[in-house]
This record gives C-alpha cells, sequence and structure tokens, in this order.
C-alpha cells in the first residue's frame, strides 16, 4: 500500500517543503492547519475543542497556557 495523498501532504508540510496548507472540513467548521513544528486546530464549537485537547493532552505545549 502506497502513501495516501493526504498524509504526503502532511511529511512534506513537517519536513518544510510546502507551507500555507489549510485542510477544513466540507462544511467549513473546522480547520486544521499543519506547519513545520506543529499546527493550529479549529473546531466547529467549544465542547470539540474540548474533547480533542483532551484526547490529544500528550501534545500540547507544557507552557502554562498551552500554546
Amino acid at each position: 500500500m502506497g502513501t495516501r495523498p493526504l498524509d504526503a501532504l502532511l511529511h512534506a508540510v513537517a519536513d518544510d517543503l510546502c507551507s500555507g496548507v489549510i485542510i477544513m472540513d466540507t462544511d467549513l467548521r473546522r480547520v486544521y492547519h499543519p506547519y513545520d513544528g506543529g499546527a493550529d486546530v479549529i473546531m466547529a464549537d467549544a465542547g470539540e475543542r474540548d474533547q480533542l485537547k483532551a484526547a490529544h493532552v500528550g501534545w500540547l505545549p507544557r507552557n502554562r497556557h498551552g500554546l
């Protein structure tokens, strides 16, 4: 099985081979903006945000703001 196109794109962003990538759902309510060294995520509402944060707490920065 080969690399899926989205995986290849995310690897290229992580390797700093491309930038300015923004991935959204079809309703434009959720946004994922990966960049070399991290990503910004915007969820549809605070509840979704909190669920995502709780599921991936190990990925968050360790400063007091979590940013």
